[in-house]
């Protein structure tokens, strides 16, 4: 028999950050939340690096002393999408991708942080935008949103 440390988690609507530059220029944008429940504590942190591609990354902490195990219904571990001002879906990474499935998990080591990154060619693109991380995990999703504008 296996003990395994299972911690129900919601992660609230984060932190919105605000960056003005020109395509091609680099400005990074960060959004992180902490929950707590019990004493155990996952960690998110959503970056985003805009320029003509904008990349996307996803940190999830393991803030516990103990390893974590994250269960998915399927092959998607995570999801990036971009909305712009008006609310419309302009880019989605998992768009026209297919996934297994089956159940998949990924285990992350105490103190350990496991990254989920993707870009996105905008170089067709300006205004605002609101970016948001997803981590489709059955037992702790996370839901992380950051506010850019390309010029």
């Amino acid at each position: 028999m296996t003990n395994r440390l299972i911690i129900p988690l919601l992660c609230a609507a984060s932190v919105v950050a605000f960056a003005r530059g020109n395509v091609g220029h680099k400005a990074t944008l960060a959004a992180s939340t902490t929950e707590k429940h019990a004493k155990v504590a996952l960690s998110s942190k959503f970056t985003v690096n805009a320029g003509q591609l904008v990349e996307f990354t996803l940190d999830v902490t393991n803030n516990t002393p103990k390893m974590l195990e994250l269960r998915f219904p399927n092959g998607k571990t995570h999801d990036f999408i971009v909305r712009d001002e008006s609310g419309k879906e302009v880019w989605r990474w998992s768009e026209s991708r297919m996934f297994t499935s089956g159940v998949q998990n990924k285990l992350i080591k105490a103190k350990e942080v496991a990254t989920f990154s993707e870009g996105w060619d905008a170089s067709r693109h300006h205004g605002k935008f609101t970016a948001t991380a997803v981590l489709p995990s059955d037992n702790h999703p996370i839901e992380e949103r950051v506010e850019f504008v390309l010029k």
